[in-house]
């Protein structure tokens, strides 16, 4: 690709003033007027101590400049303010790379970066008391396509849910469930779970737990919380497959229960536990818990949630895998120093682990909040969304604004057909690059499918075109960046931007009805590069690319 060109120029010319070039790079300025590519590298390297007599960026640039060698596929190179160095592609040398998209087709963006490499990812990971609610199903999307970014760059990914089936929720969940079947007696304002779905999953308790003859209350509401989890777990399952996502990996914590004693012991032969207050605590006094604790079997003997995570988290750092990911709501907050500090002392690199955080989501019909479901009693579940909008506008929406942000998620929007529906929006250019191509008849199947060479994209000089090939040559870089920075949200920017780039094409440069059999067959070439680029844009976001709308 073309970028590839000018920054090997730029690293020789930089590495020939005796500065190192691992760090030079180059963006696109959102002003045109700066060039079709930029760099702030000479600002970078004014910072550096090593520089001699403490030059300034705009002269280091200018050293930049007299070293860079001549090229013929640059117009020209300017230093503008605070050294920044603007490129100036020659405008039929730029449209040359749209038969690199051409070739590469769905591969387009893929890259072997990290090749050999594996990564983890944990999300969603629901409370299992219950259906799947939307809060927790903002996660679904998020580390899905994150998984998926990673895989289009080389890793290996496992994709991994935890089942949290065990502990007092799944107790308290059973005396709800034993109480609606008549298996016991209760005050029905004392049980902890209301709703619709806890009286329809106390009809199938009975058939799950068998006979109940001689058993203590106490064992009947704990065998009605075990079958009662693992009916929801089924339910949650299904709900996730909706979403578009297959787990490759589900731990029960009930399974991890039986390894913490020995991973408990581990750690208190290397001295992370201690004895307080009748209880055993995680208390390793490194930079992530400099003086807190975490207690992981309490004094009554039993295991705590952090326990859980402890040996979860001790197979995860022991599986050998280069990346850890855990994608939590931010409610959780509180485990991430304690988990950090788990990484340290497994002796796993803590900058391998990340952990991200995401903010609720709140559901709203146009101005109006909708505040629970029938079903669930105080939240709105999975399933209720998915079956009034579907799983693409689900997907989209709830990947729209960065994790950090909470989101407002308006039922009415997402439905509308129209420009103001982001998701309709993006499928809606995919599919007119559909039927530009289909009422292009055999075009398809003529040579130049075979000979790229017969293309001329030199034709392509306007500014909307210009714009468009622009906006198609970013999507390696960002996939790039992406997999090291996990802002997934911006995939979803990109392909509306791709989508008003290519409106704003179809609206000033007809394509079937050019001026000349060329221009008609640079710009066909034109369509079917950006048809690729925003199916492998939507097909990382778990979205489908309709052919007609």
């Amino acid at each position: 690709m073309l970028k590839n060109r000018i920054l090997k120029d730029l690293q020789k010319a930089v590495e020939s003033l005796g500065y190192k070039s691992t760090d030079t790079f180059l963006s696109i300025p959102k002003n045109p007027s700066f060039g079709d590519y930029t760099t702030n590298m000479a600002l970078q390297l004014a910072k550096l101590k090593s520089v001699k007599g403490k030059q300034s960026s705009v002269e280091i640039a200018n050293e930049i400049l007299k070293k860079f060698k001549k090229t013929d596929y640059l117009e020209k190179v300017e230093i503008a303010g605070g050294g920044f160095i603007n490129f100036f592609v020659k405008k039929e040398i730029l449209t040359q790379d749209i038969k690199e998209i051409l070739k590469s087709k769905e591969n387009f963006g893929r890259s072997e970066i990290n090749k050999g490499k594996k990564a983890r990812v944990e999300f969603i990971s629901a409370n299992p008391t219950g259906p799947l609610h939307f809060g927790n199903g903002r996660g679904g999307p998020l580390g899905d396509v994150l998984s998926a970014i990673l895989e289009f760059v080389g890793y290996t990914v496992l994709r991994e849910y935890l089942d949290n089936d065990r502990g007092n929720q799944v107790y308290d969940l059973g005396k709800t469930l034993a109480f609606h079947a008549g298996l016991i007696q209760a005050d029905e304002e004392s049980l902890t779970y209301q709703g619709e779905y806890a009286k329809d999953l106390s009809l199938k308790i009975a058939s799950q737990i068998g006979d109940i003859t001689g058993l203590s209350e106490a064992e009947i509401i704990t065998k009605s919380g075990g079958a009662g989890v693992k009916l929801l777990f089924d339910e949650i399952m299904k709900d996730i497959k909706d979403i578009g996502i297959k787990f490759d990996l589900v731990v029960h914590e009930s399974e991890l229960q039986k390894k913490a004693p020995e991973v408990l012991n581990e750690l208190n032969k290397k001295g992370f536990l201690k004895k307080a207050e009748g209880a055993l605590w995680f208390a390793p006094r490194n930079e992530f818990l400099k003086d807190k604790d975490a207690v992981v079997v309490k004094s009554d003997g039993s295991y705590t949630y952090f326990a859980a995570d402890v040996v979860y988290h001790t197979e995860k750092f022991e599986s050998n895998y280069d990346l850890v990911i855990d994608v939590f709501g931010s409610n959780t907050a509180g485990h991430v120093p304690k988990l950090k500090a788990l990484a340290l002392v497994s002796g796993f690199d803590p900058a391998k682990f990340k952990i991200i955080l995401y903010q609720f989501v709140r559901v709203k019909r146009g101005k109006e909040i909708v505040r629970m479901s029938k079903r669930a009693g105080n939240f709105i579940t999975v399933k209720e969304v998915l079956d009034e909008v579907g799983k693409d506008a689900f997907r989209f929406l709830l990947l729209r604004n960065s994790p950090q942000t909470h989101i407002d998620f308006d039922l009415e929007l997402v439905k509308e057909q129209s420009s103001k529906n982001p998701v309709f929006y993006v499928q809606y250019a995919h599919a007119r690059m559909s039927n530009i191509l289909k009422k292009a008849g055999d075009f398809k199947t003529r040579s130049w499918k075979a000979n790229l060479s017969g293309i001329d994209c030199g034709q392509l000089k306007k500014q909307a075109e210009l714009n468009l090939i622009k906006h198609l040559l970013i999507f390696p870089d960002l996939i790039i960046e992406l997999s090291t920075n996990f802002q997934v949200h911006q995939l979803t920017d990109y392909a509306i931007a791709l989508a008003d780039f290519f409106h704003k094409f179809y609206e000033s440069c007809p394509v079937l009805c050019a001026e000349n059999s060329k221009l008609v067959g640079a710009r066909l070439a034109l369509v079917v590069a950006s048809k690729i680029t925003l199916a492998n844009t939507l097909k990382l976001l778990g979205v489908s690319a309709p052919e007609r709308m």
